[in-house]
């Protein structure tokens, strides 16, 4: 049985989280840690997201942390990985453990997460501010080794011009799902480029259940994706044939004026 490795996404509903040079936290850390899910699945991982969009546990601070804790050990995870980025001054990557916990199996865990990330953000030019430690909640409720990643200062006009851009979003993703996969002891090369007879191949960049014979609409998928408009269910899968709920026709017109409205704003 595949091991569950947690994705948490920092914030989102009305937690915008940090917000600078026209970007929301909410809105960078689902970007990566949807990519990062994408990425992670193509080694073993059994991977599940916090949130697979706009939205909280709840709208209080406290009970939402205290949520996305009780999702990951309800879950019997094996890994916790919280992805925020950072504002106030400064610039580049940083990860915490829990303090007390980096001579534990989280610190062992942080120094090879740590290196994969930190090189991905030396090699844009971002500099590497270093392993620490902190109380902070989601790392003190879980029941598993948890690391929380601050992925650049979304308030510094060089960090926010990287996070703006799909490439670098990529190679943090492909950092992180590899430094979860190697911590883990599950790396190895990616499934998707070992197929097997009963694989199916993968022709979206997003999901894994849009494959061959869907050629037609995969781009478009991906672009709604891209563009914030509709997204899957968090666990790699678009659902291609399921009907869509009024709930969710809501939220994806939502999605789609506001695009518009930004747009034309410019």
């Amino acid at each position: 049985m595949a091991k569950v490795i947690v994705i948490d996404p920092g914030h989102g509903g009305l937690d915008p989280g940090a917000v600078g040079n026209g970007l929301q936290e909410k809105d960078v850390t689902l970007a990566i840690a949807q990519r990062a899910s994408y990425f992670l699945r193509q080694y073993g991982a059994d991977v599940r997201l916090t949130r697979a969009g706009d939205r909280t546990f709840s709208t209080d601070k406290h009970a939402d942390l205290n949520a996305r804790a009780e999702f990951a050990n309800n879950a019997q995870a094996a890994y916790f990985v919280s992805i925020h980025i950072n504002a106030g001054g400064g610039s580049g990557f940083e990860s915490y453990v829990m303090t007390g916990m980096a001579d534990e199996e989280a610190g062992r865990r942080q120094n090879i997460m740590h290196r994969e990330v930190a090189e991905a953000f030396e090699k844009a030019g971002l500099p590497d501010r270093g392993k620490k430690t902190a109380n902070f909640a989601v790392l003190r409720l879980t029941n598993m080794p948890a690391i929380l990643l601050e992925c650049g200062f979304i308030d510094r006009d060089e960090d926010a011009t990287l996070l703006r851009n799909r490439t670098f979003i990529d190679s943090i993703a492909e950092a992180i799902a590899r430094g979860a996969a190697k911590a883990m002891g599950i790396f190895s090369s990616p499934l998707v480029d070992n197929p097997s007879p009963n694989q199916p191949q993968v022709i979206s960049k997003y999901y894994k259940d849009i494959t061959p014979g869907m050629e037609w609409a995969a781009a478009s998928v991906d672009k709604l994706f891209e563009r914030g408009i509709m997204r899957g269910d968090g666990q790699g899968n678009f659902r291609p044939f399921d009907k869509m709920t009024r709930l969710e026709a809501a939220v994806a017109l939502n999605h789609a004026i506001e695009y518009v409205l930004k747009q034309l704003s410019r």
